[in-house]
């Protein structure tokens, strides 16, 4: 199972990329106060060829895109500024190559702010049979073009808003649905707040590309009766060097090292980084959603059960994020005339396979692909999701897939002999 789980995760490098698969597979086998922009457009008569929802990672890398092929573009992002956000995510090879193919530079940023995984193990506090490592990752630039990496989210937002101007992006705007005027424009309709009050505001854009995640309200107006699934609570950080590094240095994990742990009703994922920070990430598969466990709670839960420096990290955090898992159902609609869909918006996934921002550049990159064969039209936007379809539901199957194996490894107790 464990063989399986790290063999399809490289076979989607193969799936998604131009490796083939013998190569692939002998890395596995081989020893702040709320703010808004003052520059929002709202006149009827606005030129703007394209208005991305979203300043995340797939809309930043957009957003170079098109502006290379000289398109006018607005980035209208519900956050109120741009700040630090997030813990880390984990990148493949592929999102890489995605990234490079749209802008050898940006590439060259992210990589520079991330750092490469060398080492990925997998460890059961249940079974030691079932622990095995893999210290082959280093190869992966050599096999794949490109290395595996984990990268702090603030960091990587960073990166990839590198050589963007300012003017391009509106915040706090929160996008609620759009409508099609007469001359085929759309008029696309957002919320703003001032204090207590909300206001309704409209921009006006040729097309349409939401790359605004999960909770994306174009997404529920294409698709009246979608829902997301939620899956369980996690909670999650990257603990800071200076107090990281005393807690490491013991041997627990080697550098560049990407581990998990499971257990029976628990998980963890751990990440020694460049510069001596730690991420971490606490899931617990049977808690009911609307609990919120403190910090005290989480250590007590890992205690005795878990090795315990991984304790020790979340007793050294000050802050950690606590969310809801969640994927969407795999949809065979994304968009309709000049609108569509990128990213989690489209197809959220579950983080067990780490494939949420990676299957967003794959998006990017086949959807510039199209604009540069059809032009920004929505026969581009069509062959771009018929492309991409079956592509991403195959990788929301594989991380619900790897998400129960998790949990499989993790129940498997060792039987006495």
């Amino acid at each position: 199972m464990l063989v399986c789980l790290l063999s399809c995760i490289l076979l989607l490098q193969t799936l998604l990329g131009s490796v083939g698969s013998a190569r692939a597979l002998s890395l596995v086998t081989g020893t702040g106060p709320s703010q808004t922009s003052a520059s929002r457009i709202h006149d009827k008569d606005s030129t703007t060829d394209v208005l991305i929802v979203g300043a995340g990672p797939a809309g930043l890398v957009l957003a170079h895109a098109l502006r290379d092929r000289g398109f006018k573009i607005r980035v209208l992002e519900r956050r109120s500024s741009f700040r630090p956000v997030g813990s880390a995510v984990f990148l493949h090879p592929f999102a890489i190559n995605s990234v490079r193919a749209i802008s050898p530079q940006v590439a060259d940023n992210l990589v520079e702010a991330a750092t490469k995984i060398g080492t990925v193990a997998v460890r059961s506090i249940t079974n030691e049979k079932n622990n095995i490592v893999f210290d082959q990752f280093d190869r992966a630039v050599d096999v794949l073009g490109a290395p595996f990496v984990v990268i702090k989210f603030w960091d990587m937002l960073q990166a990839l808003k590198k050589g963007l101007p300012e003017d391009i992006f509106s915040f706090g705007c929160d996008v609620q649905s759009y409508e099609e005027l007469d001359d085929g424009r759309l008029q696309i309709q957002y919320m703003t707040r001032n204090g207590n009050e909300e206001r309704v505001e409209s921009q006006v854009a040729k097309t349409l590309i939401d790359a605004g995640g999960i909770r994306s309200q174009i997404r529920k107006q294409l698709i009246p009766d979608t829902k997301s699934v939620p899956a369980c609570k996690a909670y999650m950080a990257v603990a800071p060097a200076e107090k990281a590094l005393e807690i490491m240095k013991t041997g627990t994990m080697v550098q560049r090292e990407l581990a998990f742990y499971s257990g029976d009703l628990d998980a963890m994922t751990v990440s020694t980084m460049k510069n001596g920070d730690v991420w971490w990430t606490y899931t617990y598969f049977d808690d009911t959603m609307d609990s919120s466990l403190p910090k005290e709670e989480l250590v007590k839960r890992l205690q005795k059960r878990f090795p315990p420096f991984l304790s020790e990290l979340i007793t050294a955090t000050d802050d950690y994020l606590e969310i809801i898992l969640a994927d969407l159902p795999i949809s065979w609609k994304w968009g309709s005339g000049n609108v569509t869909l990128l990213g989690d918006s489209a197809h959220a996934q579950l983080p067990s396979l780490g494939l949420g921002c990676s299957a967003a550049f794959a998006d990017t990159e086949e959807l510039c692909r199209q604009i540069d064969k059809l032009g920004l039209t929505p026969k581009a936007f069509r062959w771009y999701e018929r492309l991409r379809m079956p592509q991403t539901a195959f990788l929301q199957w594989a991380s619900r897939l790897g998400f129960s194996g998790i949990r499989f490894l993790g129940g498997q107790k060792e039987k006495d002999s």
